[in-house]
């Protein structure tokens, strides 16, 4: 008879680490440093007294407590055999290895917050950091019918159930923690690469000055997660996005204890003609919504009445200014260069989720500056993959070539109105091509993390528990395809976008006679590049007639 152990329990140690059971698989997992992959590794065995486990045996050797056992060359995917005898009973799986933080849950899951303990196992550590608090599941699309892969919301908590904030991983110090799926990625992590190239890419908010530390994405590191024993795969262990990330200012209550209102977040939930900025109607400041926009801070019951005036008066605006008007006032009331940035972002990614709703909208201090910014989210679906994968990723919907009209009003007034906005878009692009979005840089942006996943053992262990599911449209997560898929598609997005999008107005070479037109190869700023050096990505002139080099 196989023997199941309980959650949070291990019944032996390896060098002092915890092994974790998955009560899925019938497998252990043991988290180890990086840089013990590819080398002989010795650890010594530590027999929990209250596991009863005796005549136990890794690979078919026989270990004692204190004793040695060796692991040669240890990686992430070699399954090593693990029996022991208890009572009159036999545990019989495998034990594996990664070098990931591996994290264990314990709670009764819904839709609102629960009780949960938590166990969070780093390879460089022996001793998990035991942590309690509260978790749910969220996100309402992650929560359809059918959908299997949630992704957790958790708030740590002190013995008295009072906040408790905690630096996880390198990450912000804090109480409020997301667990990011990936539900439908079929590489796991498109969300988490496309918030590490926005901080990476995009333009400070416009009061970085006073808040130098402001971040407009949430930054994560990838982890294995255990949810009441089992094994639930690949997670991004994400900060949230909320004032304390932004940098926002807090409100105030003045001394006749009436709130007074500073800094102010909404999230864009839903496709509406306020989150288009295409219409707007009075609001309502008892409300939590206003036109498919969410107030997150300050919440509804830290601050009532709220503020929609701020937003207000960007969708109006919007909506209602002529033109003349727009490009004298609209950098009072839009973080211009963040605008510039996100529609390069947009369109390098193909976010097509991501042009009216999944954005948090911002201002630092109404009090002062009523200007908003915004702040990126959710984004899952870019790089050629849909929200669904039924159909499976339409060429004509998340193709490299697709033209990508985008709806945000905002965005499209900025670029159609003011020419030195658009000019910038176009200049600021090929700018970041040499760099950031240089096609060879953002292609291993993505393929690092996929062969990080491999390397560690996850993406086998991944496909073992999710290939075929409803969630992935009955597909399976071949890791080699995808990393294949994904850097075809960049090169072809990127090349697509230098011809279409972000190509520079046409240059026109005068001369009198044909004779005069300038031999050799110049750059757009008319400077001539030395004929014995390769030339950088970018647009040129040579012997009269434009080029790209790629």
């Amino acid at each position: 008879m196989v023997v199941c152990c309980l959650q949070g329990q291990a019944q032996l140690r390896l060098n002092g680490k915890d092994i974790i059971h998955d009560n899925h698989a019938g497998q252990w997992l043991c988290t180890v440093p990086d840089s013990i992959f590819g080398t002989d590794y010795e650890a010594i065995v530590t027999l929990l007294p209250e596991s009863g486990w005796t005549d136990v045996k890794i690979d078919g050797v026989s270990v004692a407590e204190g004793q040695s056992v060796w692991f040669t060359q240890l990686d992430g995917t070699t399954p090593h055999s693990l029996t022991a005898q208890v009572g009159d009973s036999i545990v019989n799986g495998i034990l594996l290895f990664s070098c990931l933080p591996l994290l264990e849950v314990s709670a009764t899951l819904s839709e609102s917050y629960q009780p949960a303990t938590f166990r969070l196992h780093h390879p460089d550590s022996i001793t998990p950091l035991a942590l309690q608090g509260r978790i749910k599941w969220r996100g309402r699309t992650t929560m359809m019918a059918g959908r299997h892969k949630h992704n957790f919301h958790f708030k740590l908590e002190d013995e008295h159930g009072e906040k408790q904030n905690k630096k996880l991983l390198g990450l912000r110090d804090d109480n409020s923690w997301l667990l990011d799926a990936g539900q439908t990625d079929l590489s796991r992590i498109r969300n988490h690469v496309a918030h590490e190239l926005w901080l990476d890419m995009a333009a400070k908010p416009y009061y970085s000055d006073l808040e130098p530390k402001a971040r407009a994405a949430c930054r994560g590191e990838l982890i294995e997660l255990f949810v009441n024993g089992q094994y639930e795969g690949i997670y991004t262990l994400m900060e949230a996005m909320d004032r304390k990330q932004l940098k926002l200012a807090k409100y105030e209550t003045d001394s006749a204890g009436t709130n007074i209102i500073h800094g102010q977040l909404w999230k864009a939930n839903n496709y509406t003609k306020g989150t288009t900025f295409t219409g707007y109607e009075d609001y309502d400041n008892t409300s939590t919504t206003w036109l498919g926009f969410e107030t997150k801070y300050p919440e509804l019951d830290e601050v009532s009445p709220t503020d929609y005036s701020v937003l207000y008066d960007a969708v109006n605006l919007a909506v209602t200014c002529y033109d003349r008007k727009w490009r004298r006032v609209a950098q009072d009331y839009y973080d211009l260069p963040v605008m510039r940035d996100y529609y390069i972002f947009l369109q390098v990614l193909l976010a097509i989720d991501n042009t009216n709703k999944n954005i948090y909208w911002a201002v630092y201090d109404k009090q002062v500056d009523r200007k908003v910014t915004l702040a990126v989210w959710d984004l899952d679906c870019t790089v050629g993959q849909d929200w669904t994968n039924t159909p499976f990723r339409p060429d004509n919907r998340v193709g490299p070539e697709c033209k990508m009209s985008i709806a945000n009003n905002v965005l499209g007034r900025l670029n159609l109105l003011i020419t030195d906005f658009h000019d910038d878009i176009v200049s600021h692009y090929q700018e970041l091509r040499k760099g950031v979005l240089h096609t060879d840089s953002i292609t291993k942006r993505y393929l690092d993390h996929i062969d990080c996943l491999i390397h560690a053992g996850a993406a086998a262990r991944e496909s073992a528990r999710w290939d075929g599911d409803d969630d992935l449209g009955g597909h399976s997560l071949d890791w080699e395809a995808e990393k294949a898929y994904i850097a075809d598609w960049l090169q072809r997005r990127l090349r697509y976008l230098d011809i279409n999008t972000f190509a520079p107005a046409a240059i026109d070479i005068i001369a009198d006679d044909p004779a005069d037109v300038p031999t050799g190869t110049y750059n757009l700023l008319g400077q001539r590049m030395a004929d014995d050096r390769p030339l950088p990505p970018g647009f040129y002139v040579r012997n009269g007639k434009k080029m790209i080099k790629y």
